[in-house]
């Protein structure tokens, strides 16, 4: 998961893909947040309550977040599992100015809202050659009773 951290400082936006009721997938740009500011989830957007994503997420937690840097075009891919949080103390001492653009009445915002996202699985393609690298793989090491870390970094035979 450090890895994939530190990869995410590098990216300003993300895609934010959520599935709707009727079964379509939804794409919306979402500001990056700093991952290390709320430790009981793995990444986090700063929202309204009661806007469709959050329809969406309540009715489907599963969302995919997709984020490109076009300096090099590296690609990173993350499915992960989100709630909505809307601890009010916690928005407060997270507070950023450039949040009024969606909470426009401050930290005090009577809708204002966190998406708290679990990742299960992180891809990274390199720009050169559009290799993929898979960073971070939740679910399968644990359907395979193998910790990530087994998964991600297997023992070398030579």
């Amino acid at each position: 998961m450090g890895e994939l951290r530190a990869l995410l400082r590098e990216f300003d936006t993300a895609m934010l893909v959520t599935m709707t009721p009727e079964g379509l997938l939804r794409g919306r740009p979402m500001e990056m947040q700093e991952p290390a500011e709320l430790m009981d989830c793995d990444l986090w957007f700063v929202t309204q309550e009661e806007t469709p994503k959050t329809g969406e997420i309540a009715h489907d937690h599963q969302v995919a977040v997709c984020c490109y840097r076009p300096r090099d075009r590296a690609y990173i891919s993350i499915s992960a599992r989100a709630t909505i949080d809307r601890n009010e103390e916690k928005i407060r001492s997270l507070w950023k100015p450039s949040w009024k653009a969606w909470l426009p009445d401050g930290p005090e915002h009577p809708r204002a809202a966190l998406l708290k996202l679990s990742v299960e699985r992180a891809e990274y393609w390199e720009p050169e050659g559009g290799r993929l690298r898979i960073l971070y793989e939740k679910a399968k090491a644990l359907v395979q009773r193998r910790s990530a870390d087994e998964k991600l970094n297997p023992p070398k035979h030579i």
